[in-house]
Order: C-alpha cells, then structure tokens, then sequence
C-alpha cells in the first residue's frame, strides 16, 4: 500500500493459490486498516477488477463500497477496474 497525504492506497493484495480460502488475504487487509488507524490516514482506496468478485466480496466485508468504475484501466485481458473506498473511523 502507499500512504499519499492522508489517505491509502491499496496497491495489490495477492495469495498464492495453494494458500487460498484460509483467511490470509482477510488479515492482510485487517494488518493494512489497523496501520492506517495507527497512523492517522482518513480514508483507503483500491482497484479491482469488475469479474474479480470473490475479492470485491471481501473488500466489502471490510467495509469498503464501490465509488465507481475506470473504464479499460487492466490490460491481457482488457477490463474496467471498479474504484472502492474506505472511511477509516
């Protein structure tokens, strides 16, 4: 993640396949919203692609909502990127 100003950037979160579905990338995003609070950062961000809705799923149970959509922004295969946000409270 990149901490820009006051807000943060999630720029990947990724899991190896054989290490899938046992909660990893749950605490990784936990560990990422705990550094925020800690380091007074008001708000998260993230892309992720608009098929990819087991991670869209569990952005959302952190409690980040869609804000929109940037069309074309992945390439092989081309497809739009939804935009989440997180108020840190």
């Amino acid at each position: 993640m990149w901490r820009i100003i006051d807000e943060c950037h999630i720029t990947n979160v990724a899991v190896l396949p054989e290490y899938r579905n046992r909660g990893i990338a749950g605490k990784l995003i936990q560990k990422m919203v705990e550094i925020c609070k800690c380091s007074e950062i008001s708000s998260m961000t993230l892309e992720v692609r608009v098929s990819n809705i087991p991670a869209i799923n569990l952005y959302k149970k952190f409690g980040f909502f869609s804000v929109g959509k940037r069309p074309n922004y992945y390439t092989k295969p081309a497809e739009d990127a939804l935009i989440m946000w997180k108020e840190i409270v």
